[in-house]
């Protein structure tokens, strides 16, 4: 029989990571599940900055004539108000969406839920800043209007960016754990097979082969495992993408040594 399987995963400004994999089993192994496909829900930051329309509203305002001082200031801080309203409508919907879909990653663990928890509380922090600032804007002038959208796109540049990439990239390795658990049956699989034909004869090759498929996979949990806890730590986001992304490279590898194991098992069958 044969199996496929293909992940699909992206991270926060890392593009599209694919790796695919396929093989043909053996007699002497038991069918193994299909891969699921993974593909992980990436939510993008949306800018929700001042457009050049935006900005264009407030000079078409300090420059025109035929307003008083007082109308100026008056129309201009209901512009500034309105345009603050939006970019934290914005803001607001980009939490709510990283919210629905950290609530649908399929966590599974103690470990994984206790990330998923604590990322949801930092989730809800958000959106209570959010709300806060609108909150501000109701008894805002000019100069403190200024100040609550300096420090909305200060703080969504330092605090929120960093979380949205460790929130995407939970939810990307929370999809690719399946992956491993199908690796671990093909593992214990194929350990079977080696272990069978090892007992008829012994064949320095195969057992070479299969010790190689095992050591990468090995490395693949590692990794893996080292990906979770830098998301329980709350690392740069940076870094807990490049494990994951070590980690499918490891598996990747495995399955290609699982390629060799199988054409060495293949000249031992019956011909």
């Amino acid at each position: 029989m044969k199996f496929s399987g293909i992940i699909t995963v992206a991270g926060m400004c890392a593009g599209l990571l694919t790796v695919a994999f396929s093989a043909t089993a053996f007699a002497a192994v038991t069918p193994a599940p299909v891969a699921v496909a993974s593909a992980a829900t990436v939510v993008a930051l949306n800018d929700c900055g001042l457009t050049a329309d935006d900005v264009a509203q407030i000079g078409a305002i300090q420059s025109d004539p035929t307003l008083s001082a007082t109308e100026e200031i008056t129309k201009e801080l209901a512009v500034r108000k309105q345009l603050i309203g939006k970019t934290i409508s914005c803001a607001q919907a980009d939490v709510q969406s990283l919210q629905k879909a950290l609530a649908a990653a399929p966590v599974s663990g103690d470990a994984a839920a206790g990330i998923q928890t604590q990322l949801q509380g930092r989730l809800n922090d958000a959106a209570i800043f959010y709300t806060l600032e609108l909150g501000k804007l109701n008894d805002a002038g000019i100069s403190g209007s200024e100040s609550i959208a300096r420090d909305i796109l200060a703080w969504r540049a330092g605090t929120y960016a960093p979380l949205l990439g460790q929130v995407n990239n939970f939810i990307l390795w929370t999809g690719n754990q399946n992956l491993f658990s199908t690796a671990q049956t093909r593992m214990n699989q194929t350990q079977q097979a080696v272990s069978f034909f090892e007992s008829a004869s012994a064949n320095t090759d195969l057992q070479n082969a299969f010790d190689a498929a095992y050591s990468s996979f090995r490395t693949a949990k590692s990794t893996n495992a080292n990906a979770q806890a830098a998301l329980a730590q709350s690392l740069p986001s940076d870094q807990s993408l490049l494990l994951i992304k070590q980690s499918l490279d490891a598996l990747s590898d495995t399955y290609q040594k699982f390629f060799a194991v199988t054409d060495i098992i293949k000249t031992l069958l019956p011909q």
